[in-house]
């Protein structure tokens, strides 16, 4: 059946060779292996429940990208089936549902500087913290929203998104919170320019609406409410030579929660790098990374604990995911010190990390008996090996060594023994061929 697609969309593309039009298709395989002994959460205490899981999950992922600028339009579709092996059975389960639409937006060029993009989109900006694919994850975010371009000397984006369960006669209600990062609204404008081939600046402003329901046990409709969250900040990168620095800052406020729970919003993100390129071919990174938290025993109506929302958060916090990822906000927040390492030879990268974790506040076990803010210390390594020109081989390894303060300050999974050992290792390969392009011919003017 793909074979039979391919070979139609390629005749039609043969024949409308004459127009001002380009085409490609591209194709995404990527299966990866994974072995979990305390992944994103610290091994349980109970013996009979520590058992460690091996999976390997896939994506197959086929995307279209349309551009015709004599008509002042680009269109761009991809779609993908993401599973676990072994999810669906070798006799398929035709109701069982994976496939769907990752991308699919169309874009209008009203000058060459000035476009709106419309539909379902990756929304990336800056180094992925505030907004992010979230490629590691098989399945990768993306969300519905018009955006604004404006790119010339400078750039400007303004991105408006709504969320609905459903074409509804009357409000329902969708009950979105801030544990999914999902929302109702959204509104957000970023600003990039190159002041020079050196220094870039960036700044964002999000507003965010989260609907909150005041009696999660009542479906009365008129329980809902939408709360407003913002997001300021800039980031900034200077690389004046072998020595370069990042740094950024975003600061939250607004409400949380809604009736008795609701709360002031007033929480920091604050990051400072420095980079040193020993050679082409070994660079170190040293740097800092705070998300501010609330005291597990604060009481009144602050909420100072951070959020980066929609960022790619695997890439920041290590790669065992302990925070940020999946609903795993520490209350706490986190003061992360980093020291890494990246080794390029030939077709081979290397990197390595290692993370000092430590809660930015107070934070106790439950029963008001406060423990250290030393979380523990994480070390990642990883190895990408470009086998072709469509295929590379990449895996990795991580262990947490945490303290016994880790159970209590990994939101969502707290709990579990900081005494045992906590790894977790991954192989995969990411094939990534260019099936199909056509170039605009040129159209003589006679």
């Amino acid at each position: 059946m793909l074979k039979k697609l391919l070979s139609v969309i390629t005749l039609l593309t043969l024949f409308s060779g004459a127009y001002a039009q380009d085409f490609t298709i591209d194709a995404q395989l990527k299966p990866r292996y994974e072995y979990r002994n305390g992944f994103g959460q610290l091994r349980p205490s109970n013996a009979d429940m520590d058992r460690p899981e091996n999976f390997v999950s896939q994506r197959s992922r086929l995307r279209f990208l349309f551009n015709d600028k004599s008509e002042k339009f680009r269109m761009g579709v991809s779609i993908q089936d993401v599973r676990t092996w072994g999810e669906i059975n070798h006799f398929a389960n035709k109701d069982r549902g994976n496939l769907h639409v990752h991308e699919a937006w169309g874009e209008l060029l009203f000058t060459d500087a000035f476009s709106a993009k419309v539909g379902r989109q990756e929304l990336v900006y800056d180094d992925h913290r505030i907004f992010g694919s979230v490629d590691w994850a098989q399945q990768a975010r993306s969300h519905d929203a018009i955006v604004f371009k404006y790119e010339k000397s400078f750039k400007l984006h303004g991105g408006i998104s709504i969320a609905t369960n459903g074409e509804n006669n009357f409000y329902t209600g969708i009950n979105q919170g801030v544990a999914n990062n999902s929302y109702k609204n959204m509104q957000y404008l970023w600003f990039h320019k190159d002041l020079s081939e050196n220094v870039k600046l960036s700044a964002l402003a999000m507003n965010l609406g989260i609907e909150q329901d005041k009696d999660p046990n009542n479906n009365n409709r008129t329980d809902f409410e939408t709360v407003y969250q913002q997001t300021l900040g800039a980031r900034a990168e200077f690389r004046p030579g072998k020595i370069g620095v990042n740094a950024a800052f975003y600061y939250q406020m607004g409400n949380t929660g809604v009736g008795a729970a609701q709360q002031n919003l007033s929480a920091y993100n604050a990051l400072v790098e420095v980079l040193f390129s020993a050679n082409d071919a070994l660079a170190f990174t040293l740097g800092g990374e705070l998300l501010s938290g609330t005291a597990y025993d604060a009481a009144g109506d602050v909420n100072n604990s951070f959020n980066p929302y929609f960022g790619t958060n695997h890439k920041f916090n290590g790669h065992m995911d302990y925070f940020y990822v999946g609903g795993r906000n520490p209350r706490g927040g986190l003061t992360d010190i980093y020291l890494g390492a990246t080794y390029n030879m030939e077709d081979w990268k290397f990197y390595g990390r290692v993370h000092s974790f430590m809660s930015n506040a107070k934070i106790d076990d439950g029963n008001g008996v406060e423990q250290g803010n030393n979380l523990g210390t994480e070390l990642d390594l990883n190895a990408n090996y470009k086998f072709s020109k469509y295929i590379s081989i990449q895996g990795g390894w991580s262990a947490m060594f945490a303290t016994d303060s880790m159970q209590y300050a990994t939101g969502a999974n707290a709990g579990g023994d900081s005494g045992k050992f906590n790894n977790w290792g991954w192989l995969g390969l990411v094939i990534k061929p260019t099936l199909f392009t056509t170039k605009k011919k040129e159209v003589s003017a006679n």
